[in-house]
Protein backbone atom coordinates (compact mmCIF):
# COMPACT_ATOMS: atom_id res chain seq x y z
CA UNK A 1 0.00 0.00 0.00
CA UNK A 2 2.94 2.36 0.66
CA UNK A 3 4.56 1.74 -2.58
CA UNK A 4 1.39 2.72 -4.30
CA UNK A 5 0.74 5.76 -2.68
CA UNK A 6 4.67 6.77 -2.81
CA UNK A 7 4.14 5.86 -6.71
CA UNK A 8 1.19 8.11 -7.12
CA UNK A 9 2.73 10.94 -5.21
CA UNK A 10 5.08 10.81 -7.38
CA UNK A 11 3.06 10.90 -10.25
CA UNK A 12 1.04 14.39 -8.97
CA UNK A 13 4.70 15.46 -8.39
CA UNK A 14 5.43 15.37 -12.09
CA UNK A 15 2.29 16.32 -13.77
CA UNK A 16 2.39 19.79 -11.38
CA UNK A 17 6.20 20.30 -12.54
CA UNK A 18 4.76 19.86 -15.94
CA UNK A 19 1.79 22.37 -15.15
CA UNK A 20 4.02 25.33 -13.76
CA UNK A 21 6.83 24.38 -16.91
CA UNK A 22 3.89 24.77 -18.98
CA UNK A 23 2.66 27.98 -17.31
CA UNK A 24 6.14 29.68 -17.38
CA UNK A 25 6.53 28.59 -21.19
CA UNK A 26 3.43 30.46 -21.64
CA UNK A 27 4.09 33.27 -19.82
CA UNK A 28 7.59 33.69 -21.56
CA UNK A 29 5.55 33.27 -25.09
CA UNK A 30 3.09 35.59 -24.24
CA UNK A 31 4.98 38.68 -23.33
CA UNK A 32 8.15 38.32 -25.69
CA UNK A 33 6.65 41.20 -27.60
CA UNK A 34 6.00 43.34 -24.69
CA UNK A 35 9.01 44.97 -25.07
CA UNK A 36 8.48 45.89 -28.22
CA UNK A 37 5.25 47.46 -27.56
CA UNK A 38 6.02 49.49 -24.86
CA UNK A 39 8.73 51.35 -27.06
CA UNK A 40 5.84 51.59 -29.57
CA UNK A 41 3.66 53.14 -27.39
CA UNK A 42 6.81 55.44 -26.15
CA UNK A 43 7.66 56.70 -29.70
CA UNK A 44 4.10 57.90 -29.74
CA UNK A 45 4.34 59.65 -26.63
CA UNK A 46 2.36 57.53 -24.11
CA UNK A 47 -1.45 58.03 -25.18
CA UNK A 48 -3.73 56.39 -22.82
CA UNK A 49 -5.78 53.74 -25.71
CA UNK A 50 -2.33 52.08 -25.10
CA UNK A 51 -1.91 52.17 -21.56
CA UNK A 52 -2.55 48.05 -21.37
CA UNK A 53 0.70 47.74 -22.77
CA UNK A 54 3.02 47.28 -19.66
CA UNK A 55 5.51 45.30 -18.04
CA UNK A 56 3.15 43.04 -15.81
CA UNK A 57 0.70 42.57 -18.52
CA UNK A 58 -0.19 39.56 -20.92
CA UNK A 59 -1.09 38.90 -24.32
CA UNK A 60 -4.84 38.89 -24.30
CA UNK A 61 -4.77 42.80 -22.39
CA UNK A 62 -2.83 43.96 -25.31
CA UNK A 63 -5.62 45.49 -27.73
CA UNK A 64 -5.42 47.24 -30.37
CA UNK A 65 -2.67 44.65 -30.69
CA UNK A 66 -3.89 41.21 -31.39
CA UNK A 67 -1.80 37.72 -30.87
CA UNK A 68 -1.62 34.26 -32.04
CA UNK A 69 -2.04 31.03 -29.97
CA UNK A 70 1.75 31.50 -29.31
CA UNK A 71 1.61 34.81 -27.65
CA UNK A 72 2.85 36.60 -30.97
CA UNK A 73 1.67 39.68 -32.16
CA UNK A 74 0.12 39.48 -35.77
CA UNK A 75 -2.12 42.17 -35.59
CA UNK A 76 -1.49 45.78 -34.63
CA UNK A 77 -4.39 48.35 -35.19
CA UNK A 78 -3.18 52.33 -34.61
CA UNK A 79 -6.70 54.10 -35.56
CA UNK A 80 -8.04 57.76 -34.46
CA UNK A 81 -5.33 58.44 -32.16
CA UNK A 82 -5.37 61.89 -31.07
CA UNK A 83 -1.61 62.19 -31.43
CA UNK A 84 1.23 64.11 -32.79
CA UNK A 85 4.59 62.07 -33.24
CA UNK A 86 6.50 59.73 -36.13
CA UNK A 87 5.63 56.49 -37.48
CA UNK A 88 7.31 54.28 -34.47
CA UNK A 89 10.56 52.14 -35.94
CA UNK A 90 9.30 49.79 -33.10
CA UNK A 91 7.01 48.59 -35.28
CA UNK A 92 9.37 46.69 -37.42
CA UNK A 93 10.41 44.66 -34.23
CA UNK A 94 7.46 42.72 -34.01
CA UNK A 95 8.70 39.84 -36.49
CA UNK A 96 5.53 38.13 -36.60
CA UNK A 97 3.10 41.20 -37.39
CA UNK A 98 0.69 40.30 -40.25
CA UNK A 99 -1.78 43.13 -40.15
CA UNK A 100 -0.32 46.55 -39.73
CA UNK A 101 -3.64 48.73 -40.37
CA UNK A 102 -2.50 53.28 -39.09
CA UNK A 103 -5.62 54.79 -40.02
CA UNK A 104 -6.90 58.70 -39.64
CA UNK A 105 -3.87 59.70 -37.45
CA UNK A 106 -3.08 63.52 -39.50
CA UNK A 107 -1.11 64.37 -36.25
CA UNK A 108 1.20 61.22 -37.24
CA UNK A 109 4.20 62.42 -39.21
CA UNK A 110 7.42 61.59 -40.57
CA UNK A 111 8.26 58.60 -43.10
CA UNK A 112 7.74 55.12 -43.14
CA UNK A 113 10.58 53.95 -40.96
CA UNK A 114 13.44 51.32 -43.12
CA UNK A 115 12.41 49.25 -39.81
CA UNK A 116 9.05 47.80 -41.60
CA UNK A 117 11.26 46.11 -44.44
CA UNK A 118 12.04 43.43 -41.83
CA UNK A 119 8.40 42.19 -40.95
CA UNK A 120 8.88 39.39 -43.19
CA UNK A 121 5.00 38.21 -42.20
CA UNK A 122 3.57 41.88 -43.27
CA UNK A 123 0.43 40.75 -45.51
CA UNK A 124 -1.49 43.80 -45.21
CA UNK A 125 -0.52 47.84 -44.88
CA UNK A 126 -2.88 50.08 -44.04
CA UNK A 127 -1.21 54.09 -43.46
CA UNK A 128 -4.37 56.23 -44.57
CA UNK A 129 -5.39 59.89 -43.63
CA UNK A 130 -1.69 60.72 -42.01
CA UNK A 131 0.94 63.20 -42.73
CA UNK A 132 3.47 60.56 -43.07
CA UNK A 133 5.45 61.81 -45.99
CA UNK A 134 8.90 60.77 -47.84
CA UNK A 135 9.46 57.89 -50.11
CA UNK A 136 7.63 54.38 -50.20
CA UNK A 137 10.81 52.12 -49.17
CA UNK A 138 11.50 49.68 -52.36
CA UNK A 139 12.57 47.34 -49.54
CA UNK A 140 9.04 46.39 -48.58
CA UNK A 141 9.35 43.98 -51.35
CA UNK A 142 11.17 41.65 -48.53
CA UNK A 143 7.72 41.23 -47.03
CA UNK A 144 4.70 39.33 -48.06
CA UNK A 145 2.52 42.31 -48.95
CA UNK A 146 -0.86 41.40 -50.65
CA UNK A 147 -2.22 44.52 -49.76
CA UNK A 148 -1.18 48.37 -49.10
CA UNK A 149 -3.14 51.20 -48.65
CA UNK A 150 -1.52 54.80 -48.46
CA UNK A 151 -4.96 57.02 -49.27
CA UNK A 152 -4.70 60.56 -47.81
CA UNK A 153 -0.70 60.78 -46.77
CA UNK A 154 1.74 62.94 -48.04
CA UNK A 155 3.92 60.17 -49.70
CA UNK A 156 6.51 61.59 -52.49
CA UNK A 157 9.10 60.35 -54.96
CA UNK A 158 8.27 57.58 -57.16
CA UNK A 159 6.63 54.26 -56.83
CA UNK A 160 9.42 51.16 -56.61
CA UNK A 161 9.53 49.45 -58.98
CA UNK A 162 10.66 46.40 -56.62
CA UNK A 163 6.95 45.85 -55.53
CA UNK A 164 6.27 43.40 -59.08
CA UNK A 165 8.52 40.60 -56.54
CA UNK A 166 5.40 40.79 -54.19
CA UNK A 167 4.13 37.32 -55.42
CA UNK A 168 0.32 37.77 -54.33
CA UNK A 169 0.66 42.01 -54.25
CA UNK A 170 -3.26 42.43 -55.97
CA UNK A 171 -4.19 45.49 -54.36
CA UNK A 172 -2.55 49.02 -54.19
CA UNK A 173 -4.22 52.06 -52.84
CA UNK A 174 -2.03 55.42 -52.97
CA UNK A 175 -4.30 57.85 -54.14
CA UNK A 176 -4.14 61.50 -52.77
CA UNK A 177 -0.46 61.53 -52.40
CA UNK A 178 2.26 63.63 -53.70
CA UNK A 179 3.98 60.82 -56.35
CA UNK A 180 5.22 61.59 -59.49
CA UNK A 181 7.22 59.43 -62.30
CA UNK A 182 5.72 56.40 -64.04
CA UNK A 183 3.45 53.45 -63.12
CA UNK A 184 5.67 50.41 -62.58
CA UNK A 185 5.11 47.40 -65.08
CA UNK A 186 3.03 44.88 -62.76
CA UNK A 187 2.98 46.80 -59.95
CA UNK A 188 -0.58 44.55 -59.42
CA UNK A 189 -0.32 41.43 -60.68
CA UNK A 190 -2.13 37.98 -61.01
CA UNK A 191 -5.86 39.39 -60.07
CA UNK A 192 -8.27 36.29 -60.35
CA UNK A 193 -12.10 35.54 -59.58
CA UNK A 194 -12.00 35.33 -56.17
CA UNK A 195 -9.27 38.23 -55.73
CA UNK A 196 -9.48 40.51 -58.29
CA UNK A 197 -6.85 43.48 -59.09
CA UNK A 198 -7.34 46.95 -57.48
CA UNK A 199 -5.52 50.07 -58.33
CA UNK A 200 -6.40 53.55 -57.39
CA UNK A 201 -3.85 56.04 -57.53
CA UNK A 202 -5.91 59.18 -58.30
CA UNK A 203 -4.86 62.36 -57.44
CA UNK A 204 -0.37 62.41 -57.72
CA UNK A 205 1.46 63.58 -60.49
CA UNK A 206 2.18 60.67 -62.52
CA UNK A 207 3.05 60.78 -65.77
CA UNK A 208 3.85 58.25 -68.66
CA UNK A 209 1.74 55.56 -70.27
CA UNK A 210 0.09 53.36 -68.11
CA UNK A 211 2.23 50.10 -68.82
CA UNK A 212 0.96 47.48 -71.48
CA UNK A 213 1.22 44.76 -68.54
CA UNK A 214 -1.98 45.39 -67.56
CA UNK A 215 -3.37 43.81 -70.78
CA UNK A 216 -2.84 40.42 -69.53
CA UNK A 217 -4.74 40.92 -66.66
CA UNK A 218 -8.43 40.18 -66.92
CA UNK A 219 -9.86 40.47 -63.51
CA UNK A 220 -10.20 44.03 -62.46
CA UNK A 221 -12.32 45.33 -59.73
CA UNK A 222 -11.15 48.95 -59.64
CA UNK A 223 -8.27 50.53 -61.75
CA UNK A 224 -8.85 54.31 -60.40
CA UNK A 225 -5.71 57.00 -62.01
CA UNK A 226 -7.67 60.11 -62.36
CA UNK A 227 -6.21 63.57 -62.20
CA UNK A 228 -2.74 62.66 -63.26
CA UNK A 229 -0.47 63.52 -66.02
CA UNK A 230 -0.45 60.28 -68.01
CA UNK A 231 -0.17 59.70 -71.58
CA UNK A 232 -0.91 57.15 -74.36
CA UNK A 233 -3.27 54.69 -75.23
CA UNK A 234 -4.79 52.89 -72.26
CA UNK A 235 -7.65 51.33 -74.59
CA UNK A 236 -5.93 47.41 -73.54
CA UNK A 237 -7.68 48.11 -70.34
CA UNK A 238 -11.02 47.52 -72.00
CA UNK A 239 -12.62 44.32 -73.51
CA UNK A 240 -15.44 41.48 -73.52
CA UNK A 241 -13.17 39.23 -71.69
CA UNK A 242 -11.93 41.44 -69.26
CA UNK A 243 -14.08 40.82 -65.74
CA UNK A 244 -14.01 44.39 -64.60
CA UNK A 245 -16.52 44.32 -61.76
CA UNK A 246 -16.04 47.99 -60.06
CA UNK A 247 -14.54 50.99 -61.26
CA UNK A 248 -12.31 52.39 -64.38
CA UNK A 249 -11.53 55.87 -63.72
CA UNK A 250 -9.05 57.54 -66.37
CA UNK A 251 -10.42 61.15 -66.61
CA UNK A 252 -8.51 64.30 -65.78
CA UNK A 253 -4.86 62.99 -67.74
CA UNK A 254 -3.94 63.56 -71.72
CA UNK A 255 -4.76 60.16 -72.98
CA UNK A 256 -5.54 60.04 -76.47
CA UNK A 257 -6.74 57.05 -78.32
CA UNK A 258 -9.90 55.84 -80.65
CA UNK A 259 -13.15 54.87 -78.62
CA UNK A 260 -15.67 54.12 -81.43
CA UNK A 261 -14.66 50.05 -81.05
CA UNK A 262 -13.65 49.64 -78.02
CA UNK A 263 -15.59 46.77 -76.01
CA UNK A 264 -16.89 47.29 -72.62
CA UNK A 265 -16.62 44.84 -70.25
CA UNK A 266 -19.93 43.45 -69.42
CA UNK A 267 -19.75 43.85 -65.41
CA UNK A 268 -18.26 47.26 -65.52
CA UNK A 269 -20.42 49.65 -63.39
CA UNK A 270 -18.69 52.75 -63.31
CA UNK A 271 -16.89 54.54 -65.74
CA UNK A 272 -15.49 57.98 -66.26
CA UNK A 273 -13.07 58.99 -69.50
CA UNK A 274 -13.79 62.87 -68.90
CA UNK A 275 -11.23 65.68 -69.35
CA UNK A 276 -8.96 63.81 -71.82
CA UNK A 277 -8.33 63.89 -75.73
CA UNK A 278 -10.34 60.64 -76.63
CA UNK A 279 -11.53 60.81 -80.05
CA UNK A 280 -13.99 59.04 -82.20
CA UNK A 281 -17.86 57.98 -81.28
CA UNK A 282 -19.22 56.63 -78.31
CA UNK A 283 -19.00 52.69 -78.52
CA UNK A 284 -22.08 50.70 -79.14
CA UNK A 285 -20.76 47.91 -76.63
CA UNK A 286 -21.89 50.50 -73.43
CA UNK A 287 -25.78 49.20 -74.30
CA UNK A 288 -25.03 46.20 -73.08
CA UNK A 289 -22.66 46.64 -70.12
CA UNK A 290 -24.17 47.25 -66.35
CA UNK A 291 -22.46 51.09 -66.74
CA UNK A 292 -24.56 52.96 -64.06
CA UNK A 293 -22.51 55.91 -63.84
CA UNK A 294 -20.78 57.03 -67.15
CA UNK A 295 -18.87 60.46 -68.02
CA UNK A 296 -17.30 60.85 -71.15
CA UNK A 297 -17.57 64.78 -71.03
CA UNK A 298 -14.43 66.98 -71.76
CA UNK A 299 -13.16 64.93 -74.78
CA UNK A 300 -13.10 65.25 -78.89
CA UNK A 301 -15.96 62.62 -79.64
CA UNK A 302 -18.20 63.08 -82.47
CA UNK A 303 -21.22 61.25 -84.23
CA UNK A 304 -24.09 60.19 -83.46
CA UNK A 305 -24.90 58.59 -79.40
CA UNK A 306 -26.67 55.28 -79.60
CA UNK A 307 -29.55 54.56 -78.72
CA UNK A 308 -31.36 51.15 -76.87
CA UNK A 309 -30.48 48.47 -74.11
CA UNK A 310 -28.66 50.51 -70.81
CA UNK A 311 -27.81 54.09 -72.94
CA UNK A 312 -31.40 55.03 -71.64
CA UNK A 313 -29.99 56.15 -68.53
CA UNK A 314 -27.24 58.18 -69.41
CA UNK A 315 -28.04 62.13 -69.20
CA UNK A 316 -26.56 65.20 -71.10
CA UNK A 317 -24.24 65.69 -68.61
CA UNK A 318 -22.30 62.49 -69.63
CA UNK A 319 -21.81 63.91 -73.00
CA UNK A 320 -20.98 67.31 -72.91
CA UNK A 321 -18.04 69.28 -73.77
CA UNK A 322 -17.57 67.21 -77.31
CA UNK A 323 -16.26 68.02 -80.65
CA UNK A 324 -19.73 66.66 -82.31
CA UNK A 325 -21.57 64.34 -80.44
CA UNK A 326 -25.70 64.49 -81.36
CA UNK A 327 -28.60 62.47 -80.50
CA UNK A 328 -30.43 61.86 -77.63
CA UNK A 329 -29.94 62.74 -74.81
CA UNK A 330 -28.05 66.09 -76.63
CA UNK A 331 -30.00 67.53 -79.46
CA UNK A 332 -30.60 65.45 -82.94
CA UNK A 333 -28.06 64.97 -85.26
CA UNK A 334 -28.33 67.51 -88.78
CA UNK A 335 -30.08 65.91 -91.13
CA UNK A 336 -30.95 62.70 -88.87
CA UNK A 337 -27.34 61.35 -88.93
Amino acid sequence: MMASNTAALLLLLLLSFQLIAMSLSQTQLSTQDLPALIKIRQQLGNPDALAGWRPDSLCWGWWPAACNEQGRVTKLFLERLNITSTLPPAIGELDQLETLSVIEMPGLGGRIPDSFCNLRHLSLFNLMVTSVSGPIPACLSRTNLTSASFFRSKLNGTIPGSLWKLPYFTYFDAAYNNLVGPIPPLLVHGGTPDRPLGLMLDGNRLSGPIPWTFALERHLLQFRVANNKLTGDPSFLFGRRKTVTGTIDLSGNNFRFNLTGVEMPMQLSFLNLSHNRIYGGVPVSLRDTRVAVLDLSYNDLCGKIPTGGHMVQFKAAAYEHNKCLCGTPLPPCANGR
